[in-house]
Order: C-alpha cells, then structure tokens, then sequence
C-alpha cells in the first residue's frame, strides 16, 4: 500500500511537472500583445525577464541587459530548487500517510471526498448566480 502510495505521488509530480513545462513551452510559443514587437521598435532576438520593481524607471539599456542575462543564468537552477521542493513534499506527505491506519486513511478519503463535494456544489451555485444575474 505504501509504495502504491509512494509511486501515486510521483507518478502526480511527474505529470504536474510535464504540465508545467507544457503550459511554460506553450507560453514562449505564444507571444503576448506586449511582446509583440512595436512599429518603431526592433524584434527581440531571446524573450527577456522583469525588471524589479521600479528598476526601469533608474537604469540604462546596459544594465537592463545585464539584469536580464543574471535572470536567465538563475532561471535554470531556481526551476531546479522548485522541482526539488516537490519531490520532497511528495516524500513528505508519504511519510505522513504511512503513519495512518487503514481505517483513518479511508476515513480520511471520506472527508476529502465530502469536502470536494461541497466545493463542487458551491462552485456549480455561483455559477446559476452569476448566470442568473
């Protein structure tokens, strides 16, 4: 039970991080109004990050590159770290699972299924509300 568990979460991680890089490869493809270039303006040979806030009120096109190139040098491996966060969650809440009894882990499975439920139901009320309206 635990490793079918155990496998459960990482197969969900897997998909959720195929999801993401999915959703992130289908982003880049796609450019927003705002990256699109302007009459005057040049086309952007690589996508470029965000400036902090306020930053692009004080610095020069120079530093702007250089902020842009430290942003991508970091991208990689701050993905990396979230990644691991994941995986370690997942191990976590395993762990956690485990020291359940069959019983409180159905019992458990009930609640979150009542809770679902209700989500469902609230969900499914605000939108006859709002259709109604």
């Amino acid at each position: 039970m635990l490793r079918v568990r155990f496998i459960s979460a990482l197969m969900i991680l897997g998909l959720a991080v195929a999801g993401f890089t999915t959703f992130s490869a289908r982003a880049a493809d796609e450019p927003s109004v705002a990256a699109q270039p302007k009459m005057a303006t040049k086309a952007r040979s690589e996508p470029r990050g965000r400036l902090p806030n306020f930053y692009g009120q004080v610095v020069s096109e120079k530093q702007k590159e250089e902020i842009y190139s430290i942003q991508s040098e970091y991208e990689a491996r701050l993905d990396e770290l979230v990644r691991q966060i994941v995986v370690l969650k997942a191990e976590r809440d395993a762990k956690v699972d485990q020291t359940l009894t069959p019983e409180q882990r159905k019992e458990i499975a009930d609640l979150r299924a009542e809770s679902e439920k209700r989500r469902a139901e609230r969900r499914a009320s605000a939108g006859n509300a709002a259709k109604s309206k």
